[in-house]
């Protein structure tokens, strides 16, 4: 089974400014935008506490994509509360630096869950009972559209929604003054080599599609930031 994800916007608790410590509502039982319900209860971590990555919009195709590592991990009144830090102790992590800036600015608040699931209920289930059961115990209003409940998950990771999920919040954050026209261009060439990773043949070829993906990149900030 693909692993599936679920994203919130959570109020960012910064614990450790110095050390790039933040805390955050990694989930909760809330109805997402599939119309489906993780229980918080039924996460299991037994995968994740081996590594616990913390990373950049579920990409996991170079070690640039790390931005640092969930820390600690609880349940509590039905919300998965996770502690994460972030890998500004890493001079060359430049993503990490910029993300941490703007999480601490109120810029990026997003994160999301990669999980697979273990049990789930759905509302096409032969017998409704185990469904209807679920909904009535985490509480969902009467005639609430929901598809499926996740009862059992092993989480993978956790994510940041920094490049490309989100580009306003960098354009917001660049307006601010926290991302200067230097960190703007090194930002387009992270993301360019991002877009064509999967681009193998001629390397004259890699070249000139990086550079147009750097292109319409900077083309969609300018826009953005004049919209703002």
């Amino acid at each position: 089974m693909k692993m599936l994800r679920r994203q919130i916007h959570p109020v960012v608790k910064v614990i450790d400014e110095k050390a790039g410590i933040v805390e955050y509502i990694a989930s909760d039982e809330s109805l997402d935008s599939y119309n489906e319900i993780v229980k918080a209860d039924g996460a299991r971590f037994d995968r994740f506490q081996k590594n616990a990555p913390f990373v950049d919009s579920h990409q996991y195709d170079t070690i640039g994509c790390c931005l640092g590592a969930v820390i600690d991990w609880r349940v509590v009144n039905r919300q998965v509360i996770e502690t994460v830090k972030w890998a500004i102790d890493v001079g060359d992590n430049l993503m990490a630096h910029w993300g941490f800036q703007m999480t601490v600015a109120g810029y990026l608040k997003a994160v999301s869950i990669g999980f697979m699931p273990v049990s789930y209920v759905t509302k096409w289930d032969s017998n409704p009972t185990a469904f209807q059961s679920a909904l009535k115990d985490m509480n969902v209003a009467a005639g609430t559209d929901v598809r499926a409940v996740f009862l059992e998950w092993q989480q993978m990771e956790l994510s940041a929604c920094v490049i490309g999920a989100n580009p306003n919040a960098v354009a917001k954050a660049y307006k601010a003054g926290i991302l200067n026209d230097a960190a703007l261009e090194r930002f387009s060439a992270e993301h360019a080599k991002r877009e064509t990773a999967s681009i193998t043949d001629d390397p004259a070829d890699v070249l000139l599609a990086r550079q147009r993906a750097r292109e319409r990149f900077l083309l969609e900030m300018q826009l953005t930031i004049k919209q703002l």
